[in-house]
């Protein structure tokens, strides 16, 4: 998928939402043959359709080379609720230009759904209805940290014989 941006942008993981972590967690493993890291709940204070709400989320990261995943558990009337088990949410892109690619977005019609205009990150719906999501150097740095516990235990795993 190419950006309509001007800057270079490059995928970073695929998200994904669930109904439960602890049922899909375990299903996703065997799936994918991924080990999470994260996935506890942890206090968040975003800026969501418009309005600053505070909520718990549950996020786990995982990496299967070469894809990175990222698994939230859904919360209602955000982003990330879901209909379904488990569902594609979006697609996470790295910019090193980030404010200036969300706001070449925002001027194309794409329509900011986390995160005020002139914010570094956010999310973002395509004219599609597939969620876009723009991440800086700092959301880069911190994701990293939990590919990095991913590959371990993925390694770990495949010496052991269970991937």
């Amino acid at each position: 998928m190419q950006l309509p941006v001007s800057q270079a942008v490059r995928l970073i993981h695929i998200g994904l939402v669930c109904r439960s972590m602890d049922e899909t967690r375990p299903k996703l493993e065997a799936l994918l043959g991924v080990r999470w890291a994260g996935g506890e709940p942890d206090p968040w204070d975003l800026v969501v359709f418009g309005e600053r709400r505070q909520f718990d989320m549950r996020i786990a990261h995982g990496h299967a080379a070469p894809t990175h995943y990222e698994l939230i558990e859904a919360v209602a009337d955000t982003p990330w609720q879901l209909d379904g088990e488990v569902a594609l949410h979006h697609l996470c892109f790295y910019s090193p230009s980030s404010v200036e690619t969300c706001l070449q977005l925002e001027a194309q019609g794409y329509h900011r759904v986390l995160g005020t205009s002139g914010d570094k990150f956010g999310y973002f719906k395509d004219p599609s209805g597939l969620l876009i999501e723009i991440i800086d150097d700092g959301l880069l740095g911190y994701l990293d940290g939990f590919y990095a516990i991913s590959k371990v235990a993925q390694q770990a795993a495949a010496e052991e014989g269970h991937v």
